[in-house]
């Protein structure tokens, strides 16, 4: 009878020393859970169809159906990825197009397309959803300057899922109107299927454009420190070197699918994330998110 109650004793004090004990982190040094959850320092915005921080708990989409026009907000399923079985039941055979693709830095700096025929069509891929744009008119714009997304219209890191199309398009960015060379933009791919980064007065050839494949998704990194800029795919360097020219001083917003301040060269490319810094980020952090895009979006 003795062996009996001491039996339970020690069953009785090991539970609740388990609960006790499982209210505490016992893995302290593990990594995130998200892959910006310590990597908001000096961030100018976060769009992505997949969660990014664990701390943010609003939608990821606002979408319009083509059938009467309605239009709903869309969070995640347990996939982190935003809930293609929500939003494919919500709109039945109707085409879906972004109102609003938020972000979630918690700089409030969502994208947004408010006219109906500029929207871009959101297509419910279940491995990597995106939007693309039509090519004419299509775009999404990020209300904020130029001057403020980057330091000062130099120093800025940009990292982005993208699909990689043959156009004289702009991929995203803003330049000054008319032909203007004061600019901090991309083209994914001009015409000639080169991969173009400027991140100030157009043109440092020596840096500016690489070789690159087209119609295909890819990962890039666009990043400007005070006199180098790179350009980074899948992370790999495809060019790096000073940028000799002088800074951009436009101060338009921000353009997805175009250069805010040019309305000519409207993008073709599909859109499934972007992720914006307003100074270069150390190489590890770089390394990391390059990673988490490539495995995550399976490219």
């Amino acid at each position: 009878m003795k062996k009996l109650i001491l039996h339970l004793f020690c069953i009785c004090v090991s539970y609740i020393g388990f609960g006790q004990i499982s209210q505490y982190n016992h893995f302290p040094t593990m990594m995130p859970s998200h892959i910006l959850d310590e990597k908001l320092t000096n961030i100018s915005f976060a769009l992505s169809f997949r969660v990014l921080e664990s701390d943010y708990n609003g939608p990821l989409v606002r979408l319009r159906r083509d059938s009467d026009n309605a239009q709903s907000d869309f969070g995640w399923a347990d996939n982190d990825i935003v809930d293609i079985a929500a939003i494919d039941a919500w709109r039945g055979a109707a085409n879906v197009f972004v109102v609003i693709w938020y972000d979630q830095s918690g700089q409030g700096r969502n994208a947004i397309q408010n006219t109906d025929v500029f929207q871009p069509q959101f297509i419910t891929d279940p491995i990597r959803p995106y939007f693309f744009g039509d090519g004419n008119n299509d775009r999404l714009d990020i209300n904020t300057s130029i001057q403020i997304l980057t330091n000062a219209g130099v120093n800025g890191s940009v990292l982005t899922v993208i699909y990689s199309t043959s156009k004289s398009q702009f991929a995203f960015g803003t330049r000054q109107p008319g032909n203007n060379p004061n600019r901090w933009s991309t083209h994914i791919n001009w015409s000639n299927n080169q991969v173009y980064f400027d991140s100030g007065i157009c043109c440092d050839n020596s840096v500016r454009y690489a070789a690159n494949t087209n119609n295909e998704w890819q990962q890039f990194s666009f990043i400007r420190e005070n006199t180098i800029q790179t350009i980074r795919k899948n992370g790999i360097i495809l060019r790096t070197g000073n940028y000799n020219n002088g800074r951009c001083t436009a101060t338009n917003n921000f353009g997805i699918l175009y250069t805010n301040g040019n309305n000519s060269q409207f993008a073709t490319n599909r859109f499934t994330e972007l992720i914006m810094y307003n100074m270069e980020i150390t190489l590890a952090d770089t390394l990391e998110i390059e990673e988490s895009q490539t495995s995550f979006w399976n490219l």
